[in-house]
């Protein structure tokens, strides 16, 4: 009977034991560290790693994510991947109206600030307090920054020169608030009102008008200077055709004039003497007229 009461008491103690050690084991998840509070100590100076550690069933351990985490604040369902999601859009002010802006905020809690934040926020861990306080300060330091900026800087070609303003400034006021550091504010998009819309659309299509007319503008200019250039190109081919042509007439006219300077050199009268005297050897009776033989024969046909 006696040794069947001590092997009850010592499945009893047992089940103690191994109950004090689940209840005093706790798990720190990857990228997170741990802010561990007791009744008798209070909150301890050191924060636990990720892995498991014992701590007491008494205690209290709140993670807190040191690694980077991402807000969305959207008012599309397919930027939290869902189907259905509470609308979280910023409704952002700017110079000439307001714009509803989605966007992204990557984040990560600084593990030298979690104990403070701990304290100051009453045992809340990191999720807690982002959800119930940092995500509507985050709201509210935005509309602060859109101001600096005009609706079409936001919605078109300055769109990543507003991201970075507000990551600086979500910067400046999270770090000290909130032990929070912002890696990136990123606009995934910005959408306008139908009035909003129709001024910025009439405002590109002046602007493509009036880049397609300086382009026409251009364009005719270029063709003004190339129908110059041609104009000239055949001003001159017909200058040189026309002097060309003049050349040949001065060559061929002087080529023939010094034929005939040759032609009235060589008639001397030696050789007039010597023509006639050839002739008259052969046809009898001739006469030479500028080199040319003249014979009673001749003479006789010319008179017929």
């Amino acid at each position: 009977m006696r040794s069947r009461f001590i092997t009850i008491l010592v499945i009893i103690f047992a089940a103690i034991g191994g109950l004090y050690t689940v209840l005093s084991l706790t798990h720190v998840g990857q990228g997170e560290v741990g802010v561990v509070y007791t009744m008798r100590d209070g909150v301890q100076e050191e924060v636990l790693m990720p892995g498991f550690h014992f701590v007491g069933p008494t205690a209290r351990v709140k993670a807190f994510p040191i690694s980077q985490q991402q807000l969305v604040l959207s008012n599309n369902p397919a930027d939290y991947n869902s189907k259905e999601h509470q609308d979280w859009h910023v409704d952002a002010p700017a110079e000439g109206g307001s714009v509803k802006m989605n966007l992204t905020i990557n984040y990560n809690f600084m593990s030298d600030r979690v104990i403070d934040l701990y304290t100051k926020f009453n045992g809340m861990d990191g999720g807690a307090i982002v959800e119930g306080m940092v995500q509507n300060s985050i709201i509210a330091y935005i509309k602060e920054v859109t101001p600096r900026f005009s609706v079409m800087d936001i919605y078109s070609n300055k769109r990543s020169e507003v991201s970075q303003a507000i990551t600086e400034y979500l910067n400046e006021k999270l770090n000290g608030e909130y032990g929070i550091h912002v890696s990136s504010a990123l606009i995934i998009d910005v959408q306008l009102d139908d009035n909003l819309q129709a001024k910025i659309q009439a405002k590109e299509q002046a602007k493509q008008d009036a880049e397609k007319a300086e382009l026409d503008k251009q364009t005719a200019q270029a063709q003004a200077e190339v129908d110059k250039v041609n104009a000239e190109t055949a001003k001159q081919i017909a200058i040189t055709k026309a002097e060309g042509a003049a050349e040949v007439q001065r060559i061929e006219a002087e080529a023939e004039a010094n034929a005939n300077r040759i032609i009235s050199q060589s008639i001397t009268p030696e050789l007039i003497q010597m023509k006639e005297a050839e002739a008259r050897l052969e046809h009898g009776w001739v006469t030479v007229q500028g080199g040319t033989i003249v014979t009673d024969e001749s003479r006789s046909t010319g008179g017929n």
